[in-house]
């Protein structure tokens, strides 16, 4: 990696960095901002502020706030930072579910929008992820 192209917000403060290649500039998040965000979207759980269709009018400031907070003088903002972490977060979930459910024998039917399982495997689904319905 070369390290001539990178700029830090601060040398082990524990702040991500941004890394300058072939004319785009991306964000690179630490450890710490990263387990920041996702106490924060937790806390916006636990405060009802996240609805079936997903979180509510102003959610993000919140958690630029709650960023802010945590790391004075941060450069990370609500949008393109957080919503593109989110959406990482998501993509990263969403394989390692679908890989898990392959690695079980289940399949999904696209026409239906249900997954094909026995009854036995369903079973096993229910004991293992107690939060599916």
């Amino acid at each position: 990696m070369d390290f001539s192209s990178q700029q830090s917000n601060g040398f082990g403060n524990g702040l991500g960095s941004t890394k300058k290649s072939s004319g785009n500039t991306r964000r690179i998040w630490a450890t710490r901002e990263e387990k920041v965000l996702l106490a924060a979207l937790k806390d916006l759980v636990a405060k009802g502020q996240k609805t079936d269709n997903g979180f509510r009018t102003g959610y993000l400031n919140k958690l630029e706030d709650a960023l802010r907070k945590a790391f004075p003088g941060c450069d990370l903002q609500a949008t393109p930072h957080i919503t593109s972490k989110i959406t990482t977060w998501r993509k990263h979930y969403s394989a390692i579910v679908s890989a898990q459910l392959l690695a079980t024998g289940i399949g999904f039917n696209t026409t239906t929008c249900q997954l094909d399982c026995t009854d036995d495997q369903w079973e096993t689904i229910l004991k293992t992820r107690p939060y599916v319905e």
